[in-house]
């Protein structure tokens, strides 16, 4: 094609048509100036192309992964609110001071003495937020919640911190001074435990301050964790709405 062009060039210039050549000359680099737009733009859109195909991808396995961490913060939930029944009747028991709630608060007993984490993973999230494809995304609804996922994720991780300080540092401590562990220890754990040991004073136990303490902070923590787990429910839940959005409009 370019011989052609050359060809054709040099005709002209043979037979003196020398403004003709020059008119011919500059078509002939609007075309190739024409033909090079059109070349970068063709890459433009594959590249733009890669890259949605990519975000689009990265979304569908954000959203499956908000949904498995749901439902395990679901099961949480669940777990969480019997432990807040369970701390309720504990200072119930303690409020009324009789002795003929005992066994049940041993029963009981077993919740305020153990602790329950849960630790969040989102490494496609977390991946994806990392490669600043967040940056692609034109539902701006969905970019504060790619903005704010971090925040909300960290944040039920402090409370949880902070349970495990609470159980280490003051609810463990006072079962080892004041109560047989192996007699209030819930089942699941209870089964490989070795009864015996020295007796629990349970009748000075209904009347202990620091129990009653111990039993209202557990309460408070539990409230506050049930708390974050609804958000981070209905966060997530809201998330993948907006991830829907923007697959079905990349």
């Amino acid at each position: 094609m370019i011989k052609f062009f050359r060809k054709i060039r040099k005709n002209l210039l043979s037979i003196g048509k020398t403004t003709t050549y020059f008119k011919y000359a500059i078509g002939e680099i609007i075309l190739v100036v024409i033909g090079i737009l059109i070349a970068l733009s063709i890459n433009n859109w594959n590249s733009d192309r890669i890259i949605t195909n990519k975000k689009t991808d990265y979304l569908i396995r954000i959203s499956e992964e908000l949904k498995n961490q749901i439902e395990d913060l679901k099961y949480a939930k669940d777990d969480v609110a019997s432990q807040i029944k369970s701390s309720k009747r504990v200072l119930s028991i303690l409020d009324s001071k009789n002795p003929d709630s005992i066994p049940t608060l041993k029963k009981l007993l077993g919740n305020t003495a153990t602790f329950w984490g849960m630790t969040l993973s989102y490494p496609v999230t977390d991946e994806f937020i990392n490669q600043n494809l967040q940056a692609q995304i034109k539902n701006d609804s969905l970019k504060l919640y790619f903005k704010y996922f971090r925040e909300i994720r960290d944040a039920f991780g402090i409370n949880t911190d902070y349970n495990q300080t609470q159980y280490t540092n003051t609810i463990e401590p006072y079962f080892v001074e004041n109560i047989n562990y192996s007699e209030i220890a819930i089942d699941y754990f209870k089964d490989g435990l070795i009864q015996g040991g020295p007796k629990t004073d349970y009748n000075s136990l209904i009347s202990s301050m620091e129990l009653w303490n111990i039993a209202t902070f557990k309460l408070e923590t539990l409230n506050t964790g049930e708390r974050y787990i609804n958000g981070l429910i209905t966060f997530s839940e809201n998330m993948i709405l907006q991830i829907e959005k923007e697959i079905k409009d990349p």
